[in-house]
């Protein structure tokens, strides 16, 4: 099998086995979000963008070097990069994404620097993860804050009861 090919099966496989279930998906849904983000529709257009230049970056760097360890590293990082949604909706929690996004991003920033020596555009093309997952944390954060007492209760946005915990 081409390397190519197997870097967009993994990508691809990944990207759909970790999305969270629709039924997990349905309470984020009805959570809150900030005022400035007149973008929503444009959020899957990023994440397509991260998408192409996460395959092009690996790509890249395996013409570059051939080494499958480091293709070992891309592919952690993509799992690091999917799994915040998927914790997220299954435990109900904003907050449950943050170190999944701290880590994302100290992973693609020390990624990009191992392979910017043997490809500049390979390094170049994790750009995109690395000024999202800071404005993905930002949203998250504005989010829980919109969303606190909801957090609390456990229930939806729209059940007025007062929160029987305050756990985030």
């Amino acid at each position: 099998m081409p390397p190519w090919l197997l870097i967009l099966i993994t990508l691809l496989v990944v990207t759909l086995v970790i999305n969270p279930s629709e039924r997990d998906f349905s309470w984020y849904r009805t959570l809150k979000r900030p005022d400035w983000i007149s973008m929503q529709p444009w959020i899957p257009a990023a994440w397509f963008v991260i998408n192409v230049s996460f395959y092009f970056s690996a790509l890249s760097y395996w013409r570059k070097s051939g080494d499958w360890r480091w293709m070992g590293a891309y592919g952690a990082l993509l799992l690091l990069l999917r799994l915040d949604h998927l914790v997220i909706c299954r435990l109900h929690r904003l907050t449950a994404g943050l170190p999944f996004w701290l880590l994302s991003w100290l992973a693609t920033l020390v990624l990009a620097l191992i392979v910017l020596p043997a490809s500049p555009l390979a390094a170049g093309l994790l750009l995109p993860v690395l000024v999202w997952t800071p404005v993905e944390a930002l949203i998250t954060l504005q989010m829980v804050g919109l969303n606190r007492k909801e957090h609390r209760s456990g229930r939806g946005p729209s059940d007025r009861r007062p929160a029987g915990s305050r756990r985030l």
